[in-house]
């Protein structure tokens, strides 16, 4: 009778679910995040970067809001976070073209800022509207929040990498701590005038751009050697 009873427990106890793999956790919470930047980039460029709430883009990527908060703790994250693939992705884009292996410094910086360019051309309202969120003291968009930094850093040591393969070691050395620096803000330079730029494939940046590397490159690395 204790062995019948033992057995009907036993029998109606229902197995645990297995827990996904590791593996497989991880492929969701990527596929989440990319969901929810793919969202919030949507909204950024059709409504602005000001006028999207979290909210919003919860209700677009068919997310509670607080899975949002999980990812990204602010809108502002989610605009960090694209920023950061932005310049992964140029990054990736000279490393990856054999080509450039030894191009002249200036054809290198010139495939970069490209690079970054093609990437943000989809998005060309939400950089427009980003620029006033970034000027405030507050934001993580400023210049001198943590997170802006750490973005900057990575750009400047970019540039420092490929400075030291085309340049000679005495001229790095001279303008390894400044140049790179000064690159950042040339390229700022060249996003605003992109943004306002109303030529069929923005060919005047492009031009503008191929004009100023000359000079940008002879005044900050010394001229355009290798």
């Amino acid at each position: 009778m204790i062995r019948r009873k033992a057995a009907k427990s036993a029998a109606g106890v229902r197995p645990r679910p297995k827990r996904a793999a590791p593996r497989r956790r991880a492929e969701l919470k990527e596929t989440t995040r990319a969901n929810i930047v793919r969202a919030a980039l949507e909204l950024f460029q059709s409504k602005g970067f000001d006028r999207t709430t979290t909210k919003a883009i919860a209700r677009k990527a068919r997310i509670a809001e607080g899975t949002v908060f999980n990812y990204f703790p602010t809108k502002e994250d989610i605009a960090l976070y694209f920023f950061q693939l932005e310049l992964d992705h140029a990054i990736a884009a000279v490393r990856g073209d054999p080509r450039l292996a030894k191009a002249p410094l200036q054809e290198k910086l010139f495939a970069l800022v490209h690079s970054q360019l093609e990437y943000l051309g989809p998005h060309e309202k939400f950089i427009g509207s980003a620029i006033v969120p970034m000027l405030r003291p507050t934001s993580k968009l400023g210049p001198f929040s943590t997170s802006s930094q750490i973005l900057y850093l990575r750009y400047v040591e970019f540039v420092e990498q490929l400075m030291d393969e085309s340049l000679p070691k005495d001229q790095t050395s001279v303008t390894r701590l400044w140049a790179p620096r000064a690159f950042w803000l040339f390229y700022l330079g060249i996003v605003l005038y992109w943004l306002h730029d109303e030529s069929e494939d923005k060919q005047d940046t492009l031009a503008l751009l191929d004009r100023s590397l000359t000079i940008t490159v002879r005044l900050l690395f010394g001229g355009p050697r290798r």
